[in-house]
């Protein structure tokens, strides 16, 4: 069933209403029509089957037959990725993978080794990162779309800390922590319960100077090695989010 994503003031009681961009496609580009059923979502994490009227030249509507809860959602554990900015296009397979492994929203920092650097909050970068998120989740069956937020430098990050219920950081030098014991720990700490909030911090293509480590500790980030092999930034944030979900 086809999925799309509206806005709540778009859903009455027993209809819903599905405009531009998404109206094209529904009626151009996959000519469903009258008696065609859909699946809507409206971004909070409430899921709708939707039987639709015949379209309008600017609209079409449709009937609510069903509501659920969104099926792609993990309310009990809300995961923040901030990624080093890497070079190139990799930014954008990380927001896709990372949206599709269940997080929250994704924050791309500069640090000391970041080759790529946004000045300009003004970027098409970021149109196009929210753009990619977007279609993540509507692929992915997500009853949210995760915000990709402006970039941050990581000491800006650091002053987030305290909103978080655990701070982690994949650190290619850490030779003693794992992130299985991490979590271990973190949960024998608090009892039966999971954190609520989670952040993981990955680095870029040239990791982390020690300066900054060093700072992320004092903090209150716990430091986690993620196996013996150094692994691409690309690639270090996806085995943090699979992880997590096997923990979940």
């Amino acid at each position: 069933m086809h999925r799309f994503f509206v806005e709540p003031d778009q859903i009455a009681e027993a209809s819903i209403v599905i405009t531009g961009e998404d109206f094209k496609h529904i009626t151009k580009v996959l000519r469903l029509g009258k008696d065609d059923q859909i699946e809507v979502c409206d971004g909070r994490g409430t899921d709708y089957q939707v039987v639709l009227n015949s379209p309008g030249d600017q609209t079409v509507s449709g009937s609510i037959i069903r509501q659920y809860p969104s099926r792609g959602e993990t309310p009990e554990l809300v995961i923040t990725l901030f990624q080093g900015l890497p070079k190139g296009t990799k930014m954008e397979v990380i927001i896709q993978k990372g949206v599709e492994l269940g997080v929250y929203e994704v924050v791309p920092f500069s640090s000391l080794r970041t080759i790529s650097q946004i000045k300009d909050k003004k970027d098409k970068k970021i149109e196009r990162w929210q753009r990619i998120a977007y279609e993540a989740a509507k692929q992915s069956k997500r009853g949210i779309i995760p915000a990709i937020r402006l970039p941050q430098t990581l000491m800006a990050i650091l002053t987030e800390v305290d909103h978080y219920d655990l701070m982690l950081l994949a650190y290619e030098d850490e030779n003693m922590l794992t992130l299985k014991a991490a979590l271990e720990q973190f949960e024998n700490s608090q009892g039966a319960d999971k954190p609520l909030k989670i952040g993981v911090i990955i680095g870029p293509e040239g990791g982390f100077d020690p300066q900054e480590v060093a700072a992320c500790k004092a903090a209150g980030v716990i430091s986690v090695t993620l196996g013996r092999r150094i692994l691409r930034t690309e690639t270090a944030g996806m085995v943090v989010l699979s992880q997590l979900n096997f923990w979940k």
